[in-house]
């Protein structure tokens, strides 16, 4: 076994790697907006502390977020394994205190949503694109939200029918008067080209009223989650390749743990370290 040894510890300057990792980009609006735009009333605010965070002031509908230039939230989700989406909000107001004097100021709710559209499958009307569409929470307020929390929704991208809770759009409407997705359109086929993403207060279908707002959100997130590439000779499974899983590969060969059988063929002999060389040698990809 001496030889292996030799053999086996000159094998690691040749190999090196590491398995394939999560995505994730962050826009934590420290150096800028990097994208995302809102509506009226909407500027890059600093807390006490440093913090800074995008924030909407405005009498209005509602409010909006949306990003069509970040190519990091864009493109063919359908690419991934898994997509995650994430914002952070926090609400200091929605309320009619833009009423006429006189009235009293009521405090209200609106939901926070999530919009993943495609312009390939527009219509030609005013909004011209098919959509994905998650109602991620319909009871945001001051009061229920007076704090940063985070909101977020892991999608399989390549998923043909609508997940659960999701609206499609771009299709007309159905019987019911609900927003549909095209005729034929897929959940796949509209996140296979995504050219905007936006959260806003809008539910499709729903009538607003203009009311005061003070809204803020901060940390737009998104990660792309891939299969972690197979790497034979990461017997240690920590993703990368060192003397670890060359120690692992001699202790399971001279005990004949089947660990060590790189050939397959239930013997422990010279293929199998050979077999084993060259896998280190690939690295991981």
């Amino acid at each position: 076994m001496n030889y292996w040894k030799t053999t086996l510890a000159a094998a690691i300057a040749l190999a090196g790697g590491q398995a394939i990792a999560d995505t994730t980009t962050t826009v934590t609006f420290d150096n800028g907006s990097q994208g995302w735009v809102g509506g009226n009333g909407t500027f890059i605010n600093t807390e006490v502390g440093g913090n800074k965070h995008l924030r909407s002031i405005d009498e209005t509908f509602g409010v909006h977020y949306t990003n069509s230039t970040n190519n990091a939230f864009l493109g063919d989700y359908t690419a991934h394994e898994s997509i995650t989406i994430s914002v952070d909000v926090r609400i200091d107001k929605i309320d009619t205190s833009n009423a006429s004097k006189g009235f009293a100021s009521v405090p209200l709710t609106r939901s926070l949503v999530l919009d993943i559209r495609n312009t390939n499958f527009g219509n030609g009307g005013i909004f011209d694109y098919g959509a994905v569409i998650l109602v991620l929470d319909n009871d945001m307020s001051s009061a229920n939200n007076s704090e940063w929390q985070t909101f977020s929704v892991t999608i399989d991208p390549n998923q043909v029918d609508l997940p659960a809770g999701w609206i499609g759009f771009g299709g007309g409407e159905d019987g019911n008067g609900d927003p549909i997705l095209p005729a034929g359109v897929t959940f796949a086929d509209i996140v296979s080209n995504v050219d905007e993403v936006s959260f806003s207060t809008f539910v499709p279908g729903e009538f607003y009223l203009q009311v005061f707002f003070d809204f803020s959100v901060d940390n737009f997130t998104i990660t792309r989650t891939d299969p972690a590439a197979s790497c034979p000779a990461d017997l240690t499974g920590e993703g990368d390749l060192n003397f670890l899983d060359v120690s692992a590969f001699l202790s399971a060969f001279g005990s004949s743990d089947p660990a060590a059988d790189f050939t397959g063929e239930g013997d422990f002999n010279f293929l199998d370290v050979s077999a084993f060389l060259a896998a280190f040698g690939a690295g991981c990809p």
